[in-house]
């Protein structure tokens, strides 16, 4: 959530240094960012909840958009830090682009280590 907030405050402020579509692509990434971050947050405390649980009764992420969510997460931000080293090379503020960029890469570290198993293979869809 912090690389979305950077992203979609360092886009406004450089909005109109190189090119609009860039600052607006970026500001939208920082959006998409932000929705992944706020519904990951949700997910771990949820799961932090089911750790609780005196009767657990199914696995809690064994479904199939399990690999949906690990692919965007890391997708998202490895996009988030293309967007940020584009900004570096002709932005105004370079310093807090690459900034925003590492924050991007140890998000997307912690999202591939969240992976799931490989013992985990997404259930067969039906009934």
């Amino acid at each position: 959530m912090l690389a979305a907030l950077a992203h979609f405050g360092l886009g406004a402020l450089d909005y109109g240094v190189a090119s609009p579509y860039l600052g607006l692509g970026g500001m939208l990434l920082g959006g998409l960012l932000l929705v992944y971050g706020v519904l990951t947050l949700i997910r771990y405390a949820e799961a932090l909840d089911a750790m609780g649980d005196p009767q657990p009764r199914t696995p809690m992420y064994a479904t199939p958009h399990e690999w949906l969510t690990f692919r965007a997460g890391v997708g998202l931000n490895l996009a988030g830090l293309g967007v940020a080293l584009a900004w570096a090379a002709v932005g105004q503020a370079s310093v807090w682009h690459l900034l925003g960029g590492l924050v991007n890469a140890w998000a997307a570290w912690l999202a591939w280590r969240s992976r799931p198993r490989t013992d985990e293979a997404p259930p067969a869809p039906g009934p």
